[in-house]
């Protein structure tokens, strides 16, 4: 599950997003456009109509006119190839949620977290995978929730989430050991194809290729970039302005074509962040520290024609490790790829075992339904069958005598028996 959190003055821009119709798929929300209100302390769930929570946040945050940005947004977003949360489920995740962030008091199990709320919020279910939490930072008591290190809280109750529903892991932050499964880089399909096919997505293995060729050449200039991607196995176009300076460049993995049979091209931006231009363009144009090069002064050699011969032999094992990087560059891109099939094929495994595990858990829920059912019918039977039994026992007390009786007045040897 991932959360992103944003920050605004205006909750009626927010409400108008929510449950407008969007220009994407991911605002039909059960049949209709917009999302719906499933949860938070306003009472009003099932509302397709943001009206009237923005104008209780608004009021709520007008009481503190000295906080700015008193709209404190988040969306929670499950992976794709998850389960379908319920309405339910996704309130209650929402609740977990607010409670971890910190704006929903934990004063109690036995207090509907709806009363423990010291903030107005609303939660707005905005997509069979998503949801969003819209919360005023400051209370009707003037109170303000300052949410402090929120965006850290927030992935600690993510990952509090996925273990509660059984949702997939999602990593938690974009590291120089992560960025490979950077997630907010990839579209649904590509995470669809590569939870099911197990091997890295090709922007994946892209990227990757990409940072190899920046480490190969690093110091090396754009010449040097353009040949470490091409070792690389990446096709490549520069994109130069007008003016003729380099703004960046675009990337593709040969073979990866879309349905017409076109070569799919990435920005550096679409693949990582950390590949734009800016970033990139500093480290290929930074000399390569010169290696300790140790030089012998010949006999009657001047101090000038030694440091000549020492910075040549400087210059002559900066280029020999650029070489050689350039050389294993095959290998290096091999082994990182490698590490991306590898933590793809795990991913893949981690989701069937939870798929699994939701499969078990809901056929124990099935058996322990059918025991209590079972259970229910025996006590029924049970209160049932006594009944019968008296009532045929009482039946037979009131038909004796009558059959006593009968037998006194047809039997004569009994009158003869009485008159002697």
């Amino acid at each position: 599950m991932i959360a992103k959190i944003t920050r605004g003055e205006r909750a009626g821009d927010l409400a108008a997003y929510l449950h407008g119709p969007g220009t994407k798929e991911e605002h039909v929300y059960a049949g209709r456009s917009g999302g719906a209100v499933i949860g938070g302390n306003v009472c009003l769930d099932g509302s397709r109509d943001g009206t009237t929570w923005a104008w209780i946040l608004t009021d709520a945050a007008r009481t503190r006119p000295d906080i700015t940005r008193p709209i404190w947004h988040a969306s929670l977003r499950c992976a794709p190839g998850d389960r379908t949360l319920s309405d339910e489920e996704w309130a209650e995740a929402a609740a977990v949620f607010a409670e971890a962030m910190g704006f929903v008091d934990p004063i109690g199990s036995d207090v509907p977290w709806e009363q423990r709320a010291t903030q107005p919020w609303v939660v707005v279910r905005h997509g069979e995978d998503h949801v969003h939490l819209a919360v005023s930072r400051v209370g009707f008591d003037g109170r303000v929730w300052h949410a402090r290190n929120d965006y850290r809280q927030a992935q600690a109750a993510c990952t509090q989430l996925e273990q509660l529903y059984g949702l997939t892991v999602a990593p938690r932050v974009s590291s120089k050991d992560t960025q490979r499964t950077a997630d907010h880089q990839l579209s649904a399909g590509e995470w669809r194809r590569g939870q099911r096919t197990g091997a890295a997505p090709e922007r994946v293995q892209l990227a990757e290729r990409v940072r190899a060729a920046v480490d190969a050449a690093a110091g090396a200039g754009r010449e040097g970039f353009e040949a470490a991607l091409e070792r690389a196995g990446v096709g490549y176009r520069a994109n130069v302005a007008a003016s003729g300076r380099v703004s960046g460049y675009s990337f593709t993995l040969p073979g990866h074509t879309d349905p017409a049979g076109q070569a799919v091209w990435f920005r550096a931006s679409q693949l990582d962040r950390a590949l734009s231009w800016s970033k990139v363009a500093p480290v290929l144009e930074t000399p390569t520290p010169a290696p300790d090069v140790v030089v012998p002064k010949r006999a009657l050699e001047s101090r000038a024609r030694h440091e000549r011969r020492t910075e040549q032999a400087q210059a002559e094992a900066v280029a020999q490790q650029q070489t050689q990087r350039l050389q294993a560059l095959p290998q290096v891109v091999a082994a990182r790829v490698q590490g991306d099939d590898q933590w793809w094929a795990h991913r893949r495994r981690g989701g069937e075992a939870a798929g699994e595990a939701i499969a078990q858990r809901g056929q124990l829920e099935q058996q322990v339904d059918f025991m209590r059912r079972m259970h229910q019918d025996a006590l029924e039977h049970q209160h049932r069958t006594p009944s019968r039994t008296q009532s045929g026992a009482a039946k037979a007390a009131t038909q004796a005598p009558s059959a006593s009786a009968n037998r006194t007045l047809t039997d004569p040897s009994r009158d003869s028996g009485r008159g002697r």
